[in-house]
C-alpha cells in the first residue's frame, strides 16, 4: 500500500571546515602617556578669564586655583577682555606660576612659593619694593576719629586703660584697606580684638586692623598701600561697629596718626633675588598651543 504523500523536507549536508583559530581582537592603540614635565599655557581674557583657561586647556581645579592666586592682589571682576593670562604648571599639574598681563594697570607675576611648610603667592614684581617714606600711612577707613592713642576710660571694662590705637567710626560692613605696602603675617581672630590683620611694613613697623566683621586679607600674601583687607565690623571686645588702627614698632604700640616710615626693604633680598631666580626658571617654560 503506498505511503501517504509527504511534505518534501530539503536535507543539507554539514561539511565542516579546517578549523581556523580565532585572533584575539587587535588591542588598543596604547595611550600616550600623560606629559610628566612642566607646562606652560597663555592665552587672552575674552568674554570670561575662568571659560578662557578652560578652552586653552586647564582644568576646573587649576582654573580655580589661578583666580584664587590673583584675588590675593587684585579684585578679579577688574580684569578685562583684552588682558592676557599665563600659567605655569608643574610635572603633576599643580599651579606654579600665575601671570597676568593688563591692558589699564600694572601686570602679575605671581610665584608659588613654600615656606615653613605654607605654600603662598609672591608677586615677583613687588617683592623687593620699598616701603613708603616721608609721606605716612593711608587712612584705613573712613569716619572720624572716635577714640585717640593714649590712657582713657575703657566703656566696656569701666576702668582707665591705655589704649594703643585709634578708633575709626566707620560703618558696618565699611571697606578696610591696608595703610601701606606690606605682607601679612597674621589673619583671624585676635582675642579682644575680634576678627583680625596684621601687616608687616619692614623697618620693623607692623600695623594691626581689629573687629573685623569679614577677613580677606589671606596670610603670608603681599598688599599694596589701599588695597581691600576686610569689612569693619564689631567682633570681640567692642560695643559698636568701628575699626581699631594700632601700629607698633619693634612689638611696642606708636601713635598711628604720627608715624612715618623710613625707607626699608619689604623682604631681604635674598629672598628677592631666589623668587626672582624662581621666575626666571618657570617662564623658560615654552608655552602649549593654547
Amino acid at each position: 500500500m503506498p505511503m501517504a504523500p509527504t511534505d518534501a523536507v530539503t536535507s543539507v549536508d554539514f561539511v565542516p571546515k579546517r578549523a581556523v583559530p580565532i585572533e584575539a581582537p587587535a588591542a588598543a592603540p596604547a595611550q600616550a602617556p600623560a606629559p610628566s614635565g612642566p607646562l606652560r599655557i597663555r592665552g587672552r581674557v575674552g568674554d570670561g578669564l575662568y571659560w578662557s583657561l578652560r578652552a586653552s586647556g586647564a582644568s576646573p581645579q587649576v582654573a580655580a586655583q589661578y583666580l584664587a592666586a590673583i584675588a590675593t592682589e587684585i579684585d578679579v571682576g577688574d580684569v578685562g577682555p583684552n588682558d592676557t593670562f599665563d600659567m605655569v604648571l608643574g610635572s603633576n599639574r599643580e599651579l606654579l606660576y600665575a601671570g597676568l598681563g593688563r591692558v589699564a594697570a600694572s601686570g602679575l607675576q605671581l610665584v608659588r612659593w613654600t615656606a615653613n611648610g605654607r605654600n603662598e603667592w609672591i608677586n615677583a614684581a613687588d617683592v623687593r619694593r620699598p616701603a613708603p617714606s616721608a609721606s605716612g600711612l593711608i587712612m584705613p577707613a573712613a569716619g572720624p576719629i572716635t577714640s585717640y592713642f593714649g590712657y582713657r576710660y575703657h566703656p566696656i571694662l569701666h576702668f582707665t586703660r591705655f589704649h594703643a590705637g585709634v578708633d575709626i567710626g566707620a560703618g558696618w560692613g565699611s571697606p578696610i584697606v591696608a595703610a601701606a605696602d606690606g605682607r601679612v603675617v597674621g589673619a583671624g581672630w585676635g582675642g579682644g580684638y575680634g576678627r583680625e590683620v596684621e601687616i608687616a611694613h619692614g623697618g620693623g613697623i607692623t600695623s594691626i586692623y581689629g573687629h573685623m566683621s569679614e577677613i580677606l586679607a589671606q596670610p603670608g600674601s603681599f598688599v599694596r598701600a589701599g588695597q581691600l583687607i576686610g569689612y569693619v565690623g564689631s567682633s570681640g571686645l567692642s560695643t559698636g561697629p568701628h575699626l581699631h588702627f594700632e601700629v607698633r614698632q619693634g612689638g611696642q604700640a606708636i601713635n598711628p596718626l604720627a608715624v612715618r616710615f623710613a625707607s626699608a626693604p619689604m623682604v631681604d633680598t635674598h629672598l628677592g633675588d631666589a623668587v626672582k631666580a624662581r621666575l626666571k626658571a618657570l617662564l623658560s617654560v615654552g608655552a602649549n598651543r593654547g
